[in-house]
């Protein structure tokens, strides 16, 4: 008999089966025990898992990470929809200084800004550590970026720094870290100049991981601008030369803009509205990065494919990454949508947009945009938060307000959506009571474990230095 060949069989059908049904095949006896303990099987179940998780497989991560992650996540769908929300757990993350400048990465390490220290709070082990000391001025601010740069020793974390230098306002340092399953590497620092005069974004992306993507961006408002890490050059999103007239004259700054990055796009949602009705025209474009740039230069991104339409565009968000078609070099991404019949409108309907680019022959033509919509759900809500795969699971809570945005939130809807087949499916969970006293711009949203973060302050005074403090809550 051929062992090997048995052995291959084995891990298979193992492979086929869940986290957690693993984990008991494990205790039938040594033997199985030991056939479990391998890193390419884990790596193979976290590839195929049917759930959210956190990026990965990666080689940095060990058998103990992989598992560890997939059973918690599973642990969390078997329950998501079907039970209401608990509070099991709850978490603080306590500085004083500013709380404006916070995010949280992976939903397990907390960083903020506590001084000219930025610190951070490993959540699960409740550890403190400084990541990066020596910021020269008081009121820095920093941005954090996932970035799909991931290899042997780590997937990339970035954080945009902001006011290093009081005496070149146009500098902006990087810091690039590396995350495995102890925390953060020592940054690597990388200065970035920023020819440009506009302002760039000062908040937060604390909302977790969307999607691998090389780009982040720096400034939403008009003209947008997009950081590509891989070469640390910084691009314009150009408007479009479709529009009629009409809007062609309007102020960009009178447009609302959404971009999406995925793998291979740069994709912008632009939406304007007038007169008493609110009619909407919305404007969907595709870009790439260019073929030649000058470096230390801002450019513009290329145009490749686009498309207008007749909507009212409420908000969006990637649901799964770029798809190349091996026979027609198509790509095809997808969106998670949410529109409504205007911006008073009570009902809000989540759907499902494929977006289809045919391939580009040449570096000039601009190409129509195809769109396939499925709707999923139709209520009423205020806040919505997601955590999203790049093969398209996703999960999420939708926040319904006491009556007020300025008073917070009194019930949630859990849901989970499945857009890895043609046609996607959604399970949402009935409305349940949660009291939560804070505004959305303040939520982030863990998927994988189920976990909500908020900030919140002990101090009413003017002051920039606060008792800040970061809620973590468990919610299955």
């Amino acid at each position: 008999m051929n062992t090997t060949v048995d052995l291959d069989v084995i891990y298979h059908i193992l492979s086929l089966l869940s986290p957690c049904e693993i984990v008991r095949f494990r205790q039938v006896s040594k033997k199985s025990r030991d056939l479990t303990h391998s890193h390419a099987l884990w790596k193979e179940v976290y590839a195929n898992a049917r759930f959210t998780r956190p990026p990965g497989p990666f080689s940095w991560q060990s058998i103990r990470y992989l598992e560890r992650t997939l059973i918690q996540s599973e642990l969390v769908s078997k329950t998501w929809t079907s039970q209401p929300p608990k509070m099991l757990s709850r978490t603080l993350t306590k500085w004083k200084g500013r709380d404006d400048t916070w995010t949280v990465v992976f939903g397990r390490w907390c960083i903020f800004l506590d001084g000219n220290k930025i610190q951070c709070h490993d959540i699960d082990s409740d550890t403190y550590h400084s990541l990066y000391e020596g910021i020269a001025y008081p009121s820095s601010w920093f941005t954090t970026h996932m970035a799909s740069t991931a290899d042997i020793n780590g997937h990339r974390v970035c954080l945009l720094l902001f006011h290093i230098n009081d005496q070149q306002p146009g500098l902006r340092r990087l810091l690039a870290f590396r995350v495995n399953d102890d925390g953060f590497s020592e940054p690597e620092i990388i200065g970035w100049t920023h020819t440009g005069s506009q302002e760039l974004d000062a908040w937060q992306s604390a909302d977790g991981f969307h999607g691998s993507t090389p780009f982040i961006i720096v400034r939403r408002d008009h003209p947008c601008l997009i950081l590509d890490l891989r070469t640390r050059r910084s691009y314009r999103l150009p408007m479009s030369e479709m529009l009629p007239n009409e809007l062609t004259n309007q102020s960009p700054d009178t447009w609302y803009n959404n971009v999406i990055l995925t793998k291979t796009h740069v994709t912008s949602v632009w939406m304007y509205t007038s007169g008493p009705s609110f009619d909407a025209t919305v404007l969907i474009q595709a870009f790439v990065v260019p073929d030649s740039a000058i470096p230390h230069d801002v450019g513009e991104l290329r145009l490749t494919h686009e498309v207008i339409l007749d909507t009212y565009w409420r908000s969006s968000g990637l649901l799964r990454n770029s798809i190349v078609d091996p026979v027609t070099g198509s790509v095809n991404i997808r969106i998670l949508h949410v529109t409504a019949n205007g911006p008073t409108a009570e009902q809000s309907h989540m759907m499902c947009l494929d977006l289809t680019l045919p391939k580009s022959v040449s570096n000039t033509d601009v190409l129509p945009i195809s769109i396939r919509s499925q709707l999923l759900f139709e209520s009423s809500w205020e806040c919505e938060r997601h955590t999203v795969f790049d093969d398209g699971y996703a999960r999420g809570l939708l926040l319904t307000e006491r009556g007020s945005p300025y008073l917070g939130f009194n019930s949630v809807r859990k849901f989970t959506i499945d857009a890895s087949r043609e046609e996607c499916a959604i399970a949402v969970s009935g409305s349940c009571p949660l009291d939560l006293p804070i505004q959305s711009e303040d939520i982030a949203f863990d998927g994988t474990r189920g976990r909500i973060h908020y900030i919140q302050d002990n101090d009413d005074g003017d002051d920039d230095d606060v008792n800040a403090e970061v809620v973590t809550i468990d919610l299955a």
